[in-house]
């Protein structure tokens, strides 16, 4: 087992704060979600690869009238979740799968630290079935790490790599993302960019379907 999760294992009820502040190190949720917040409106929202759920709480509260679909294919999705369930489904499905039952449900998507832990070739095939779920004129923001070998770079690597024990972690660069977004959604979809506190690694993207 991963160092990471055999650590969190021994913690009980210390686990969800030191998680909190390990995360913080490299991302500002709380940025994060408002910036998601004030480039669009949504009332039906769908978090691809949610993982325990902790984005998909800070959503909840960003969006007081929406309902959020988190799906991913961790036997553990929506764990560390403590928000209201009664505006909240969690599905371990695979994103082709999904889709297909949800062709233009969502007004908003979110993939948030997702395509690094997916592999290169896997990267436009998972895009197009996510795309499929979006309604016409929806949104889908996307949030990645910067492949830009500063030290904080190779801090985050280290991290995903050993601590988290995620063999496939490879990350783009900026342009090699926006080239990726342009294939699948068209070249003039991005309406938007910007970084995330407290890293210029966090990049992220609003695209118009």
């Amino acid at each position: 087992m991963p160092i990471g999760p055999a650590v969190r294992q021994l913690l009980g009820p210390l686990e969800k704060p030191v998680a909190k502040f390990y995360r913080s190190m490299f991302i500002d949720l709380d940025h994060l979600t408002h910036q998601i917040k004030q480039w669009c409106p949504a009332s039906n929202i769908l978090e691809f690869g949610c993982g325990e759920g902790v984005v998909v709480e800070k959503l909840l509260l960003e969006y007081p009238k929406a309902t959020v679909t988190g799906i991913d294919i961790t036997p553990k999705i929506g764990r560390m979740f403590n928000g209201n369930e009664k505006r909240v489904t969690f599905k371990q499905q695979p994103i082709k799968e999904f889709a297909a039952e949800h062709i233009e449900c969502f007004d908003l998507l979110g993939i948030n630290d997702v395509m690094h832990h997916i592999p290169w070739e896997l990267h436009q095939e998972i895009l197009e079935d996510a795309r499929k779920t979006l309604k016409p004129d929806g949104y889908l923001v996307l949030k990645e790490w910067d492949r830009n070998y500063t030290p904080i770079y190779f801090i985050c690597y280290f991290f995903d790599r050993y601590i988290s024990g995620d063999a496939q972690v490879g990350y783009k660069t900026t342009n090699e993302l926006r080239e990726l977004i342009g294939l699948i959604f068209g070249e003039d979809s991005i309406k938007s960019e910007s970084q995330i506190r407290p890293w210029s690694n966090n990049v992220i993207f609003l695209v118009k379907k």
